[in-house]
């Protein structure tokens, strides 16, 4: 063994080694322990290396939650932002989004398949055959981002001029990301939808102000669900209910007193067990609904007798503004003690003897007054 280096150099270790390694010297007891131990070592001392690792490679992790429906003639899809590498890393270095399409004859489209090779087979299909049908750059995810989730819109009228056919086709939809100096992801779930006619809106709506809400009312077709869309200028609109109703009537309760809404409706089709068909807009209906409704009455008054005084307490009431506290005796008018009360109690310190009657009333912003919740309560009597 050719050894060099000074007192602190690993050519020690390599002495050491070539003593322990001696088939003269054969190390017993003691000797062999020290040796087991210092094996390791002695290696790492004479420059015996370990294999490189191989260096971590980022790529962006696949989408798995690729979502797809029809809404009047327009496929829009939705998926989550995408934020993790492969390995679970935080994803810094998103490029961009590539959105791809395969259209196929629905009578010649292969079945989703239930296995990881049948998914992976109709992958290779619609990479091979498909097209990449746009890219979402920086500008671009900017502009398709809705909170935590992206969201484009594939216009089905050009579509639908580009494959011109008299059967019914099928689209396939996927989307890869692109990071870390032009890496691709795996491609993501596909989505599949048979472009149809978009049904029609329901007809000869009515709407209708009462004190619990706006009510609507229309003509129903077969039990068609319908989507009910608010929007209080006339311009931007939003569903206000999860999912569609199959009655002809509903009635919106959240909807602010004192301003205008409008309302239209769209018919919800399924076909099979494909992706939601949402149809075009009916006409909008608009509605002034006034303030002039007053709130719920105060629920679970009580009134505690403690003494020379009287607690009252009940439950808050949420279209009240403020809280009004009369006392009056069996019999004889009220006497109002308190008004404008913005908390959900009130103390009465100079009670007359005898029963008193207390009753407490909400009142809106608007000054509309509910019914009165009532209690009674005796001076000098316990809870």
């Amino acid at each position: 063994m050719n050894c060099s280096g000074t007192a602190t150099s690993p050519a020690i270790s390599c002495k050491l080694g070539a003593v322990f390694s001696n088939p003269a010297r054969p190390a017993r007891g003691w000797g062999a322990i020290v040796f087991a131990a210092a094996a390791p070592l002695l290696a790492a001392g004479c420059g015996i290396k370990s294999p490189p690792l191989p260096p971590v490679i980022r790529i962006a992790d696949a989408t798995r939650d690729l979502t797809v429906f029809q809404e009047d003639r327009q496929a829009i899809l939705g998926w989550s932002y995408p934020s993790s590498t492969t390995s679970g890393e935080s994803l810094h270095d998103l490029e961009s989004v590539e959105v791809w399409r395969l259209t196929l004859l629905e009578v010649e489209a292969p079945a989703p398949g239930e296995s990881a090779r049948d998914r992976d087979l109709n992958r290779q299909l619609l990479l091979s055959n498909g097209e990449r049908v746009t890219v979402l750059d920086r500008a671009g995810l900017d502009g398709a981002t809705r909170g935590s989730k992206l969201e484009w819109v594939d216009n089905l009228e050009a579509w639908r001029r580009d494959y011109p056919s008299e059967e019914a086709q099928m689209i396939w939809y996927a989307v890869r990301t692109v990071c870390c100096r032009g890496r691709e992801s795996g491609l993501s779930n596909i989505v599949r939808i048979v472009p149809t006619v978009p049904p029609a809106p329901p007809t000869e709506l009515v709407l209708e102000a009462r004190a619990e809400g706006i009510r609507l009312s229309w003509v129903p077709e077969d039990e068609v669900p319908v989507l009910v869309e608010r929007s209080s200028d006339g311009e931007l609109w939003s569903a206000v209910i999860g999912t569609p109703v199959t009655t002809g009537e509903w009635l919106d309760r959240s909807a602010g007193q004192g301003q205008a809404w409008n309302y239209r409706l769209r018919s919800v089709r399924r076909r099979d067990d494909g992706p939601r068909v949402i149809g075009e807009p009916g006409a909008p209906i608009g509605l002034f609904y006034p303030d002039i409704y007053p709130p719920a009455a105060p629920t679970d008054l009580v009134c505690l007798p403690e003494g020379e005084r009287v607690r009252l307490r009940w439950g808050a009431v949420t279209e009240a503004d403020s809280y009004r506290v009369s006392r009056g005796a069996e019999g004889s008018p009220a006497v109002l003690l308190a008004d404008d009360i913005k908390a959900v109690g009130f103390e009465d310190d100079a009670p007359p003897p005898g029963t008193s009657v207390y009753s407490v009333t909400a009142v809106d912003s608007a000054g509309n007054e509910s019914a009165a919740s009532s209690c009674v309560a005796a001076r000098g009597s316990s809870p």
